[in-house]
């Protein structure tokens, strides 16, 4: 075997020895979709249940590129609400301290919503894929270090702080 076929063949088993240990990021970009569509569908609900008009709430569509999932297409949702109109834009999966981040953007201010494990305990030694854990959502308001959990009352205060108080 020549020094070259040497080369190539150990680099070749070191990356197979070592996908095991990867990522899936196919199974992990599922994930986020599904997570997305239905933090969209319980937003939507909530907002129609609130009195929010159907017809004030549209779907949006995002094109994103991520270094590890690709380019792929994303929901998000517009909502008009009084005079005031709120974007809910998907950034990615890939961020820092989460699973993927949501920007909630309207006339006096912005909101990160940080898909988090649903275990904040969650065991080290745990090996489960990313993928395959719950998820949940945490709001955090511009340049806040301490979130709260987005459930109904959660998403009254994201709206309040993006719209201000009525």
């Amino acid at each position: 075997m020549t020094h070259l076929q040497m080369l190539i063949t150990s680099h070749q088993n070191r990356a197979a020895k070592a996908s095991g240990q990867q990522v899936n990021w196919q199974a992990r970009r599922v994930k986020w979709l599904e997570t997305l569509v239905t933090l969209f569908e319980t937003i939507q609900s909530e907002l129609i249940f609130a009195g929010v008009e159907p017809d004030h709430i549209q779907d949006t569509r995002h094109t994103i590129a991520e270094e590890s999932l690709g380019t792929y297409d994303a929901p998000g949702l517009m909502v008009q609400i009084g005079t005031g109109r709120v974007t809910f834009t998907p950034i990615g999966s890939v961020v820092i301290g989460g699973y993927g981040r949501v920007d909630v953007d309207g006339p006096r201010g912005s909101v990160k919503l940080i898909a988090v494990d649903a275990d904040p305990y969650h065991d080290p030694a745990d090996k489960t894929p990313l993928h395959q854990r719950t998820w949940t959502w945490q709001a955090y308001p511009d340049k806040a270090r301490n979130g709260y959990v987005l459930d109904q009352e959660g998403l009254a205060k994201v709206l309040e702080q993006v719209l201000g108080n009525a």
